[in-house]
This record gives structure tokens, sequence and C-alpha cells, in this order.
């Protein structure tokens, strides 16, 4: 594996991988859950073989699109929904050997959603907001270095491969305002939150992620890391209280994210580090393995992201702020459904977030 074709056709196929989900996949609008960071982007270190991170996202989500073009009359009219999204991931990585460790990771969400209830006239009566929070689905992986670390300073590879468990309740219900038209009045009613909010997907997934670097001179760095997680099971049984026959039960989609972009370390200051990348997450409109009807909603981001780094006595800190530069909600399962029934094209729309904050810290013992 040490031959200049051999390191040829690895590097090849990190790239395929990052390249691959942008043009053969669609993203989703309700951007892949966790932190967003990739699984374990650390070299192996048996003298500190245990690290714990905490890594931290927010994003408010509030800029309706159909496809790419923004729904700019929601803001004038001032229907749009808003969500505030954070998301804490604790992971725990154990280095096996200088090649292979393991990582566990354990996600708490914590979700508002505010929107609006209507008449039979379309007149806005009044916002609320729903909530949730709590345990999301835990996922764990093996990771292991394609080339001998010790042997490959320069560049190297990782791949990952592991499973997500659905301990996030996936059913989380709240009281809505609804508009009652016997009575003309507003009432409270006990529904299921929408889905971008609710903690866990409702079904197991398949984890699967590859992740690189190549150290260029001069103090640059190329990095990569792309993660998919396929959910064979299409459905999880949850009602959605939506109009449409073909969007009543939310979906169970797959999810991916991914980064790619260059690294520098300043000289004059020890440990620190400033990057600058790009940034593509979502849903895909077809699953790779099982169907695909029920509710989502498919699309994607992409974001410019900088960030910046500090490592210092086995802490590392890393703080990113990607900004988004293309939306689009795609057409979903059910849209098609209903285009074929009707013979009225039919696209949903989704709010998209403009900027999302990303921290973590790690600690080797």
């Amino acid at each position: 594996m040490h031959t200049p074709l051999a390191r040829l056709t690895v590097w090849s196929a990190l790239l395929g991988l990052l390249l691959f989900p942008a043009t053969g996949f669609s993203q989703g609008c309700v951007v892949a859950h966790g932190s967003g960071l990739p699984t374990s982007d650390a070299m192996g270190d048996a003298s500190n073989p245990v690290s714990v991170s905490i890594a931290y996202r927010w994003f408010k989500s509030d800029r309706h699109y159909v496809g790419t073009v923004e729904q700019t009359q929601r803001a004038v009219n001032g229907d749009q929904v808003v969500n505030q999204s954070n998301f804490t991931d604790v992971s725990i990585d154990y280095v096996v050997n200088s090649r292979f460790s393991s990582t566990l990771t354990l996600p708490y969400v914590s979700h508002d959603r505010s929107q609006v209830v209507k008449n039979s006239a379309g007149v806005i009566l009044q916002r609320f907001s729903t909530q949730a929070s709590g345990l999301a689905d835990i996922s764990a992986t093996g990771n292991a270095w394609v080339f001998d670390p010790q042997n490959s300073p320069k560049g190297n590879l990782q791949v990952s491969a592991g499973f997500s468990l659905p301990t996030g309740k996936d059913d989380v219900r709240d009281t809505f305002q609804v508009f009652d038209k016997t009575t003309n009045q507003v009432v409270a009613a006990l529904r299921t939150v929408d889905q971008s909010i609710q903690p866990g997907s409702g079904g197991y997934g398949i984890v699967l992620a590859l992740s690189g670097f190549r150290k260029l001179g001069a103090g640059f760095t190329f990095f990569g890391n792309g993660t998919y997680t396929i959910t064979p099971q299409e459905k999880n049984n949850v009602p959605t209280f939506r109009s449409s026959v073909y969007e009543s039960i939310m979906s169970i989609p797959d999810t991916y994210s991914l980064r790619t972009g260059f690294e520098y370390t300043v000289p004059t200051a020890r440990g620190l580090g400033l990057s600058l990348g790009l940034r593509a997450e979502g849903v895909p409109v077809y699953d790779l393995i099982g169907g695909s009807k029920g509710f989502r909603r498919p699309g994607y981001s992409v974001a410019v992201e900088p960030g910046i780094s500090y490592e210092r006595s086995g802490w590392s800190t890393r703080l990113y702020v990607p900004y988004a530069i293309q939306r689009n909600r795609t057409q979903s399962v059910p849209d098609k459904q209903r285009t074929e029934a009707t013979g009225v094209y039919a696209q949903g729309d989704a709010a998209f977030a403009d900027y999302l904050i990303m921290w973590t810290l790690s600690h080797k013992f």
C-alpha cells in the first residue's frame, strides 16, 4: 500500500467521496443532525489512548426556499417558520493502537419552532411555538488509518464504519394552536412536533465515513471528510398531521455531510491554526437502501466555512462559522406522487439558516 499507484488510488477514492454526494444525490434542507464535525480526526496516540470531546452546534433557520428560489413573501407576510436548533455531542475516542480507534457519540438536542395559525381566509391570527429536547440517536464507529501514521506523517486517510441507534424520541408531542372552522376559534391541540425538531429519527442507521489530510508545505494542509448515514427502514409510523395523504407519516431519511478545504498553521503562534473550506450537508430524495416514501424535506445547503483552532498540552478547541452560499429544497417523493396524481407540479418548501456556529473542545487522557 506504499507504492505511488496505491497512494494515488486511495487519494482518488477520497476525492470521489467528497464529490459524489454533491453530484449524485440531493441533500436536505433539514440539515444533518449532530455537531457536523468529523467523527475522529486525531492521529492515534498510545500514550494518551482516551480523548473526550464536547461539540456544540447552533443555527436559526427562517429563510424559505422552493428549489433554489427564496420565498421572500414569507418574511414579508410574517408567516415564516423559525427554527432555533441546538445540538450538543459528547464523544469518547479510544485508541487501540496507532492505526485503530473507536468512537462513541452521545448526542443531546434542544429545539424551538415558531409558526403561525391562520383562519379560513388565510389571515394570521397569532404566532406560537413548539419545543422538543432530549437524548438523540447514539452512534458508535470503528476507525482505521489506511496507512501507518508512523510511516505517513504528511498524509493519511481514515475509514470509519459503525451504526446509530434509535435512542432519541421520534414522536415528541406539544400543544399547537389550531383554527377550528366550526367555532371560528383558536383551540389547543396536542400533536407530534415537526420532523425537523424531533430528537430522533425512529430508525437504525449504518454510519460510513472517510476523512483525510495531506500536508502541502509552508504550513498548509489539505483536509476532507464525509459522512453518510444509511437508514434501511422507510417510515417510523409517527403521524405528521399534514393534509396530504402522501405525507401523513414521517419518513426515516438518509443524511450526509461533507467538508473539504485548507488549514494553515500559524508559525508565530504555537498551536494556532486557521482554515477555510466548503461544507455541504442534507438529506437525499432517495435512500441508498430501502424505500423513500413518507414525509421528508430533501435538499441541500452549501456553505463557505472559515475556522480557527488551537491545540496545547493535550487540549484542543475549534470554532467554525459556515455561511450559506447555496440552498436547494428539492422535490420529495410525496411531491412527485402528488404531481403524478393531479397532473399539477408540486414541490414543498423549507426554511434554511444563513449561518451555523460550531464549536468543539477536546482533551486527551
